[in-house]
């Protein structure tokens, strides 16, 4: 069985308080989120990487965390820099799982292909998608 690869990157919010580095798979799972959560609290899609547990090293007293329920009832914990509010990781109960929003990282050449989801009820009509790009 061959043992996994991963890969370490750095990455910070707007401002620098939030400063952190991250092991992510050699490919990592990444989704561009059209959800209207998402839509709503950025604007748009959001890019954001599915994290592995204990992946991510960050202080996390320098995060705020604002908490709703989603589409699924379910919590969805929104970790943001209480001194600039850039967003730094999204908790969703459903998965139980981490993402961290892709645009933080210092470097995203690791960043070669994401899947759309959510995409159906939620996306601007504007935006064309490739097909072959969605999760099924």
């Amino acid at each position: 069985m061959s043992e996994k690869i991963f890969v370490t990157k750095t990455g910070s919010c707007i401002c620098g308080n939030i400063k952190f580095t991250v092991k992510l798979d050699e490919v990592p799972r990444v989704f561009n989120c059209h959800c209207v959560d998402c839509r709503k609290k950025i604007g748009g899609m959001i890019t954001i990487i599915e994290l592995r547990e204990n992946a991510i090293n960050l202080n996390y007293e320098n995060l705020s965390i604002y908490e709703h329920g989603g589409g699924s009832q379910k919590s969805i914990k929104k970790h943001f820099c209480k001194n600039c509010a850039a967003p730094i990781l999204t908790y969703v109960q459903k998965w139980n799982k981490y993402y961290l929003y892709a645009g933080l990282l210092d470097d995203i050449s690791i960043l070669k292909k994401a899947i759309n989801i959510f995409y159906e009820d939620s996306h601007f009509p504007f935006m064309e998608i490739e097909k072959n790009n969605l999760k099924t």
